[in-house]
Order: C-alpha cells, then sequence, then structure tokens
C-alpha cells in the first residue's frame, strides 16, 4: 500500500453525495420518461445518447411511455456502483416490466447522465 492509503481510498470510494446525487438523476429522469416529458428526459441523456437520437424521436417513445404508465413511479429500489465518472445501477418499480438492471450512467460536467443508448 502506498504511504497514503486513505487518500486511494478515497479517490476511489464514491462519496455519499455522488450517490444521492445519482439516485437524483435517476429518479428525475424515470419520471420525466413515464409521465410523457419528453424534453426533460432528453436533457438527462448522455452527450453520447444524444448524438444517437434526436429529441423528436426520443420524445416519441417518451409519450408511448406515457400512455403505458401515465405517472412518475416511486422506485421500491435502488444500488449503485460507481467507479470512476461512470455508474451501473440497478432500479425497481412496483411495475416489474420497467426494472432496470445494470443501467449505464455517466457523470458529465452537468451531472450524472443516462448512458444506456
Amino acid at each position: 500500500c502506498p504511504s497514503s492509503c486513505s487518500d486511494w481510498t478515497e479517490a476511489y470510494t464514491p462519496t455519499p453525495s455522488a450517490e444521492s446525487d445519482l439516485r437524483a438523476a435517476v429518479q428525475a429522469y424515470s419520471d420525466a420518461y413515464l409521465s410523457g416529458k419528453g424534453k426533460a428526459a432528453y436533457t438527462l441523456l448522455s452527450n453520447r445518447c444524444k448524438k444517437m437520437d434526436t429529441l423528436e424521436g426520443f420524445a416519441s417513445l417518451v409519450d408511448q411511455a406515457k400512455t403505458l404508465y401515465g405517472n412518475p413511479l416511486p422506485m421500491t429500489s435502488f444500488k449503485a456502483h460507481i467507479a470512476d465518472g461512470m455508474a451501473r445501477v440497478t432500479y425497481t418499480y412496483t411495475i416489474t416490466a420497467i426494472n432496470q438492471t445494470d443501467q449505464p450512467w455517466t457523470l458529465e460536467a452537468t451531472g450524472w447522465h443516462n448512458d444506456n443508448c
């Protein structure tokens, strides 16, 4: 172990605020997606994903989700593995069809963004 093991641990262990910020972004994305707010959900996509889909195309998917689910749903569980500005997030709902497993998220200049594209 280098002379400053605690520095190494701190550098690679996510802070509680990092997980809290990630959870807030995941919930915001989920709320926007399930309630048909295409523009709000699109802003929470990673830059990489935005290059793969237009706002209009993405918004049509979000409209379909609203038709199916209608309202935001609270997560019943949330588990994240965060490392080096990336995260894999598993979260569940009372409607199991929309549960997410190891969904990729990335930390960009404006915060956490869904990188599942």
